[in-house]
């Protein structure tokens, strides 16, 4: 019983984890270091896998795989020797565990957006391609030649 509650505890903080990165990261603080530290395009093509991962059906998947074998779990109680309601309780941390995995592309997606938000506030078009290598630029191809 009571690693069945520490479980719950832990799936609780893992649902805790991700809706708070939904909610608070980055803040402008944080995206203008990484901006400094690691750069312009390191961080765009972050901004970018957030929008793509944002798209993804593989944890939404998981989630309903999960279900799946929540219900399986309870239906086979009387074959476990317990009742109905002690599964259930087994079950709990993994019903939490469920509704994270069904908000990551949600987080995901907010993280991607409040990051564009961020690049046009300072003056940006999120929806340019970002090539480095035109010439003009000073980039490779100008070196190159």
């Amino acid at each position: 019983m009571a690693s069945g509650a520490i479980a719950a505890v832990v799936a609780v903080l893992a649902l805790g984890f991700v809706e708070s990165l939904r909610r608070f990261y980055p803040t402008r603080e944080t995206w203008r270091r990484l901006r400094r530290v690691r750069g312009r395009l390191a961080v765009r093509l972050m901004r970018e896998r957030f929008e793509s991962e944002s798209n993804r059906k593989s944890p939404k998947r998981l989630a309903e795989i999960l279900i799946c074998l929540m219900i399986a779990w309870v239906a086979s109680s009387s074959l476990l020797d317990k009742r109905w309601q002690e599964v259930v309780i087994d079950v709990l941390p993994y019903a939490f565990v469920t509704l994270a995995l069904f908000r990551v592309p949600a987080a995901m997606g907010a993280i991607g957006q409040r990051m564009r938000e961020y690049e046009e506030s300072v003056g940006e078009d999120p929806d340019q391609p970002w090539r480095d290598d035109e010439p003009g630029d000073g980039g490779p191809a100008v070196i190159a030649l």
